[in-house]
């Protein structure tokens, strides 16, 4: 099941249609039992079951529309930040299609030299690069938002794994190994859980750690034993930072932090989502820490060492 499962629009619909019926008949009965008995004031006594059915109803009634608008106000916000989404993936797809299609045209001309047509190949091979992880980050929130699937469960070396997870990172945002760092104690750490679950979400996490930086990228991702056989895993960055009241929306579904830093960077609010989903899955929570803007984030979960039983 989805850490953050999908809201529908009919369960306001459906809880206002009851309401204002309701609400209605609450006030045409009252009206009608006040006009039919004007000694009824003086006769509570007698009707205390009367006043006791309202006192309820009005109580229903209350909590019904509290309901009510709390669903609606969610999903005004989830209808804000699809439309946040829809605009952030036509970015994120028109930008690399115009510059293939310059690349083309570039290639098309007869006066380039070896060298030249060379470093356009590779320009062009960096977008479609860059395409391919995005149409992964929309096909990750999709099956995430299904419930994953079945997982198949092995042992891990730890270190193979976040060092696999960091090298296509710095692979694709060019970084070297001392702005992506690797630490890992004790180096023979093994954890049994799902090999691309957990690859999918340190990925994420780094790549995160890296967009969300400065120009001086510093990033370290950590591994190691916690107490009841699990294990700890941390990426640190000294980036942006999150301000404090956005430390739990940022792993909702297409959310991002309405500021002007975070707007710079290409983003389209669903790594985050699909980290702390996979991360539920198996057996985890995913925490953010930031004392604030400009002070990078640290993200951090705990797994268990060994898989859980199956559920009867």
């Amino acid at each position: 099941m989805a850490m953050f499962p999908m809201r529908s629009i009919k369960v306001p619909i459906v809880m206002g249609v009851i309401a204002v019926p309701l609400t209605i008949a609450m006030l045409v009965g009252w009206i009608l039992v006040v006009v039919r008995n004007p000694g009824f004031t003086q006769q509570v006594a007698t009707h205390s079951w009367l006043v006791a059915a309202g006192v309820a109803s009005c109580a229903v009634i209350s909590t019904v529309l509290v309901l009510f608008s709390v669903f609606l106000s969610r999903e005004i916000r989830e209808s804000q930040r699809q439309e946040r989404f829809i605009d952030s993936v036509t970015h994120e797809l028109k930008s690399p299609l115009a510059a293939l299609k310059l690349f083309v045209e570039t290639l098309d001309r007869r006066d380039l030299d070896v060298q030249q047509r060379s470093k356009v190949y590779r320009m062009m091979l960096e977008d479609i690069d860059r395409l391919g992880a995005f149409i992964d980050d929309i096909l990750q929130a999709s099956r995430v938002g299904y419930g994953g699937g079945e997982r198949a469960f092995e042992a891990l070396s730890v270190a193979v794994m976040a060092e696999r997870a960091a090298d296509r990172v710095r692979e694709r945002h060019g970084a070297t190994a001392e702005q992506v760092r690797v630490q890992v104690e004790p180096a023979d750490l093994v954890v049994v859980t799902d090999p691309t679950g957990l690859e999918t979400v340190l990925r994420n996490l780094l790549d995160n750690a890296v967009k969300y930086s400065e120009d001086d990228v510093s990033v370290t991702l950590r591994a190691e034993p916690a107490r009841k056989q699990r294990v700890r895993f941390e990426v640190q960055d000294k980036g942006i930072g999150i301000p404090p009241e956005h430390l739990k929306r940022v792993f909702e579904r297409f959310y991002r932090v309405p500021s002007e830093s975070v707007k710079r960077r290409r983003g389209t609010g669903l790594g985050l989502y699909v980290a702390a989903t996979i991360v539920h899955n198996l057996g985890g929570r995913l925490q953010a820490a930031s004392a604030g803007p400009g002070t990078g984030t640290t993200m951090r979960f705990e797994l268990p060492a060994r898989p859980r039983p199956p559920a009867p």
